[in-house]
């Protein structure tokens, strides 16, 4: 039988999960407040723009900030999952990092179409950022599927 430094049940231990449940309530609780602070932005982002002069960098600045509330939202739901059943949520993460890698193909996508001069080395180290977000999000997405494989075959057993 493996010794632990505390028992769970010592009133040392009692005390700390006590604690451990606070933080993680006050780390959803800002959480809740920043996904209401964004959507709140967001909204006024969109009101401000007239349809006339719609263009491409805002509208991806627009996207970029609806993408991060959903972020926001999936690290959430992982504290609120942790929280209610301990454990580490891996599916999430990866959505996260996809979802951030997705952001930033957007944003300089964004950024070269409206870019009317851009150097060669400007030009190399965007289409080298492009490449690596890429790389990420296919990487990400193999983890991902192979992630719920290994689900399925645990749910199915």
């Amino acid at each position: 039988m493996a010794m632990t430094l505390i028992e769970k049940e010592s009133p040392l231990g009692k005390l700390l999960c006590s604690f451990e449940k606070l933080l993680y309530l006050s780390v959803g609780l800002t959480l809740i407040a920043v996904t209401v602070l964004a959507i709140i932005q967001t909204v006024g982002d969109i009101t401000k723009m007239s349809l006339g002069t719609m263009e491409p960098t805002k509208l991806a600045y627009v996207l970029n900030d609806v993408l991060f509330t959903i972020i926001i939202l999936e690290l959430f739901s992982t504290v609120i999952t942790h929280a209610l059943s301990g454990g580490f949520q891996l599916k999430a993460f990866l959505i996260i990092g996809i979802i951030s890698s997705v952001r930033r193909i957007l944003v300089y996508g964004a950024q070269f179409s409206t870019s009317v001069h851009l150097s060669s080395s400007q030009f190399r180290q965007g289409i080298v950022e492009l490449s690596v977000d890429t790389g990420v999000v296919f990487i990400l997405s193999i983890a991902l599927y192979i992630n719920r494989l290994n689900t399925n075959k645990k749910t199915s057993k």
